[in-house]
């Protein structure tokens, strides 16, 4: 019985074992193919749960942020908590960009488009429920805007979340089949991809207006 126990508890040490280096294998792996082939990616998470403890890490060291999205929910919770009480005694500025809840006449609604895109695999979305979820976030920060951080609304397609700081930038592609915190969360360091970011959001935010 003792034998049967020692062997069980060693089995998993080894199994527990061999899945951290694995991890960290493929980190390594991932790390020495990016910088071979010049590339600027340096994690790529499976989806919105596992990037969360990085995401975090980033946001507490930054003083300034960006950030890109759709619906937004996930500003309401997780990471985004500690950033806005950072905000609130002025440790870190933060610039949102939402999408634009009232469209001028002859321009495309791009919350309807992507409405469209979600209600053809989840049927919780259709008659207006994006756009009541945006609201839901443009209400949420809305408090937020005398304490370091501005909102302002764009009409543009919904093409990914996208979260800067002074040295990273988190990229999450929208799909047109799948809700975006089920997709790849990709981070790059400062580089070209960092680069191209930077300058997306600067053109949004200048052209966008307030609210």
């Amino acid at each position: 019985m003792q034998d049967i126990l020692v062997s069980l508890v060693a089995s998993a040490v080894f199994v527990t074992l061999a899945w951290t280096l694995s991890k960290t294998a493929r980190r390594v792996l991932r790390g020495v193919a990016a910088h071979l082939l010049r590339l600027d990616v340096e994690e790529v998470f499976a989806g919105g749960g596992e990037v969360s403890a990085d995401l975090t890490r980033e946001l507490s060291m930054a003083r300034e942020v960006s950030i890109l999205t759709s619906r937004g929910m996930d500003l309401q919770r997780g990471p985004f908590q500690e950033l806005w009480r950072r905000c609130q005694v002025g440790r870190c500025r933060c610039r949102v960009l939402l999408p634009r809840l009232e469209v001028p006449a002859g321009e495309r609604d791009w919350i309807n488009d992507r409405e469209e895109e979600l209600q053809a695999f989840d049927t919780s979305f259709g008659a207006g429920q994006l756009r009541r979820q945006i609201t839901s976030t443009h209400d949420y920060l809305t408090p937020l805007a005398a304490v370091g951080v501005e909102v302002r609304g764009y009409n543009f397609p919904h093409i990914a979340r996208v979260i800067l700081t002074e040295q990273a930038v988190y990229v999450t592609r929208y799909r047109a089949d799948e809700h975006g915190w089920n997709t790849p969360v990709y981070k790059y360091r400062r580089g070209e991809t960092y680069d191209l970011w930077t300058r997306v959001f600067t053109k949004l935010w200048q052209e966008t207006p307030t609210g």
